[in-house]
């Protein structure tokens, strides 16, 4: 997608309003009023509002996409390596487009647009296959075990992800109650992090 600083100021823009005021109870009128561009420019740039969304979609996730993919073909690290890096790197881009995801999580109108939710899935799609891919290379190279339910183990980083950064209130109370302190947000970033990589490595060591 071709960015220039006007495109970039309005996505960022609908992105806080769709956050704060749902995705269907955000209009292209108020988006224009806060970006400072009128709704023609906007329509001219991304025809309607569900095409805005999914821009920002790409926007936010083909940078941790190409990432991702560069470093699953980087020969000077080992699998186990990668596999470090990218939990790390999707964590800290998940914690930075927050809003992206809590949009998507609270807002039905987005799953009841057939056009938006075909796009949300194929671009997921396309995040799974990446993975399952690396670890398919990684059992023909005789790193990982070959026994491995993908689906599940993909699963597994966006869904223990989301709940952690989107319950730290709760979480945070639970250690406090418990244990008597309370985690700052980097700390459970952290926490997430070792725990998935943890996981992965018991998962997928060959046994």
């Amino acid at each position: 997608m071709e960015l220039n600083e006007k495109k970039i100021k309005i996505m960022e823009v609908a992105e806080d309003l769709f956050a704060i005021n749902g995705f269907s109870g955000t209009s292209v009128r108020e988006i224009a009023k806060l970006a400072d561009v009128n709704v023609a420019m906007i329509n001219y740039y991304f025809e309607s509002k569900d095409k805005l969304f999914e821009s920002i979609f790409r926007y936010r996730g083909d940078y941790l996409r190409t990432r991702i993919e560069t470093l699953i073909n980087d020969t000077s690290i080992t699998n186990w390596q990668k596999i470090d890096f990218f939990i790390d790197e999707y964590i800290e881009r998940f914690s930075d487009n927050h809003k992206l995801h809590r949009i998507l999580i609270r807002e039905h109108g987005l799953t009841n647009n057939e056009g938006i939710r075909n796009f949300i899935n194929e671009a997921k799609y396309r995040n799974y296959q990446t993975i399952t891919n690396f670890v398919k290379r990684g059992q023909e190279q005789g790193d990982f075990n070959t026994e491995v339910d993908m689906m599940m183990l993909y699963t597994m980083i966006p869904g223990i992800t989301k709940f952690m950064l989107f319950n730290e209130d709760f979480l945070r109370f639970t250690l406090n109650r418990d244990h008597g302190y309370e985690p700052t947000h980097d700390e459970f970033k952290k926490r997430n992090k070792d725990f998935l990589k943890n996981a992965f490595r018991l998962i997928l060591e060959k046994k």
